[in-house]
């Protein structure tokens, strides 16, 4: 258990870092290429392709973050209206069907990347697999936060007879 606790502290780091580093690099390309714009009247011809492809980076690695956080918006009036083991069922179906699709996503991803490992981009001339890269390295790691939100809620359990289903670590985060 240590050994995937510290894979795991590790993972977030490296997600944590990448996250800052890919929005810190958007921002000061976007603000300089306003600056080059406005005052001298000249325009970064690649600036505007490097920060679409550095937003789609930061949305997967944001994604990530948001999983790990259970912080992605999800409608949970109907099964907030749920007695508590038929809760814990249907999170388990929510579980797996975001395990599955994420794993579609990262399978496929590959494919996608390495179909356009010959394409290059207009303005940088990059390989745009490191651009269609951001799906498969999202999807896996997005899987692996899931699966391990799975495995937790399998080992919370399932609930007491009589207990209204009330979460105590959401109660002390309130």
């Amino acid at each position: 258990m240590k050994i995937i606790n510290t894979f795991f502290n590790v993972e977030r780091k490296i997600v944590d870092v990448a996250a800052i580093l890919l929005i810190a690099a958007l921002s000061i390309l976007v603000i300089v290429q306003v600056f080059a714009r406005y005052m001298f009247n000249h325009s970064i011809t690649w600036s505007e392709e490097l920060a679409r492809y550095l937003q789609v980076w930061l949305v997967m690695m944001g994604s990530v973050i948001l999983t790990r956080k259970k912080g992605h918006l999800a409608i949970d009036i109907v099964t907030a209206s749920l007695p508590p083991k038929v809760r814990y069922v249907t999170e388990i179906i929510v579980h797996i069907t975001v395990l599955v699709f994420f794993a579609i996503v990262a399978y496929y991803g590959v494919t996608l990347t390495a179909n356009a490992a010959r394409q290059l981009s207009p303005a940088l001339r990059l390989h745009m697999s490191y651009v269609y890269a951001a799906l498969p390295v999202g999807g896996a790691l997005i899987f692996l936060e899931e699966f391990r939100l799975f495995v937790e809620h399998l080992l919370h359990g399932w609930p007491k007879a009589g207990s209204k289903g009330v979460d105590s670590k959401a109660v002390k985060e309130a």
